[in-house]
């Protein structure tokens, strides 16, 4: 055990030292892209349903002003609950996100994001077939975090309007920007 938290903190350090020697998203610098990990737990109407949700995301970054403005978007896998009864398997979010990213206090950033997202719901359609149904709507996700040139962290909110209910989740953003 003691041996997967060496090996744990040296990747982490690794992390940090290319992330320090590299410029990926200084204001110096005119464009970044980044790529994330995300994972977070469900709320509002989402928590009667789901327990949590996870995936990779994308982001690209035009510097403007005192921070970058940007444009996102990922797959999320939301993953349900079990209930008895239950047929929902599983539900996909693919987001399309618009925002911008203000840094302050020199590795400090909060940002707001707004877009849409399209969510596939799965389920058992009977006879052991899976069966889905197509949503949409309104999303925005406002987050903070730090940012060390190429790695960040951020804590975000993302909240989407589906048919009067509210499908949000607060988690976890752990992106190298390039």
């Amino acid at each position: 055990m003691k041996m997967y938290h060496f090996a744990a903190a040296g990747v982490f350090c690794l992390l940090l030292s290319v992330g320090s020697n590299v410029n990926a998203q200084s204001l110096n610098k005119a464009f970044s892209v980044g790529f994330g990990l995300e994972g977070g737990l469900a709320g509002g109407s989402a928590n009667s349903n789901y327990h949590s949700m996870g995936g990779l995301s994308i982001r690209f970054s035009y510097h403007v002003g005192p921070g970058f403005v940007t444009l996102g978007t990922g797959a999320f896998a939301w993953v349900p609950k079990s209930f008895e009864g239950k047929t929902t398997k599983a539900s996909l979010q693919i987001p399309v996100l618009a925002g911008y990213k203000f840094i302050f206090a020199r590795h400090l950033f909060v940002m707001g994001e707004l877009g849409y997202s399209s969510f596939r719901v799965y389920y058992n359609g009977g006879n052991g077939d899976v069966a889905s149904t197509n949503y949409g709507g309104f999303t925005y996700a406002p987050s903070f975090g730090i940012n060390f040139n190429a790695l960040e962290l951020g804590i975000r909110y993302q909240a989407t309007s589906l048919s009067g209910a509210t499908l949000s989740a607060v988690g976890l953003r752990l992106a190298f920007n390039f």
